[in-house]
């Protein structure tokens, strides 16, 4: 009886681990600019955001009549549109 019960919890457990190698999946990072040389940015570029580019982005919203009050619904819900 304990050696079937030991062979049946060994095809159990190597089952289950193929399975989950089956899904298991690797990502790996790879950094895109690794093997380019540095450049000058294209023209017309100004650089980085600043803390202005997000307060003219906001300004920007309210002046378009967005209003942030109507993106859910009374039970805080997404409102649909």
């Amino acid at each position: 009886m304990t050696g079937k019960l030991l062979v049946a919890l060994a095809i159990v457990t190597l089952s289950a681990s193929a399975a989950s190698a089956a899904h298991h999946r690797h990502h790996h990072a790879v950094n895109a600019n690794a093997a380019t040389s540095a450049s000058p940015p294209p023209m017309g570029w100004m650089g980085g955001t600043n803390s202005g580019d997000h307060g003219m982005y906001l300004q920007n919203l309210h002046d378009s009549g967005y209003n942030p009050k109507n993106d859910r619904d009374a039970n805080g819900n997404v409102a649909a549109q």
